[in-house]
């Protein structure tokens, strides 16, 4: 099933479009003033362009190998069990980000306000700075050099704070 102009509203109910388990292969575009977008359990390859309204997006389970650019007020992205290799840039106001089980190999810079990071069964080697206001950690079954959990963020930084540290020391001794 094809999401076109003409059928998208049988889709809408208030400011969302819920077209998930409807085995969709692709959607046109979505209307401005959508604030949700539910269409997991599909066929999709691709998004369209997203409207800045969106605040949550929920494409898990489709066949996605890219997203495309978040809108600003983006608050919670679910994205697990597709095929993304990469991330976009994150919004700074993003709270929820469930990434698992997709061919992530790093994550982008993440929002300093950041509550649930799940980056699970990915091909991870290491993760970025991770935001004091996590409350869910989850990254389990990855090539990660050590465990991180929400119990050692605080050292999690610091390694990353010495590694940076060294490359520049290694980078002056030049």
């Amino acid at each position: 099933m094809h999401i076109t102009k003409s059928n998208i509203n049988e889709f809408i109910k208030g400011k969302t479009i819920n077209c998930s388990n409807k085995g969709i292969t692709h959607i046109d575009f979505i209307p401005d003033g959508i604030t949700g977008l539910n269409c997991w359990n599909n066929k999709l390859t691709e998004l369209p362009k997203l409207p800045d309204s969106l605040t949550y997006l929920d494409c898990y389970n489709n066949e996605l190998t890219e997203l495309t650019k978040l809108p600003d007020g983006l608050i919670g992205l679910y994205c697990y069990d597709n095929k993304l290799t990469e991330l976009p840039k994150l919004p700074d106001g993003l709270k929820y980000l469930d990434c698992d089980n997709n061919k992530l190999t790093e994550l982008p810079k993440l929002p300093n306000n950041l509550k649930y990071l799940d980056c699970g069964d990915n091909k991870l080697t290491e993760l970025p700075k991770l935001p004091d206001s996590l409350t869910d950690l989850y990254c389990y079954n990855n090539n990660l050099p050590y465990e991180i959990t929400i119990d050692n963020i605080k050292e999690h930084n610091n390694k990353l704070i010495l590694k940076k540290r060294k490359l520049i020391l290694e980078k002056i001794r030049i």
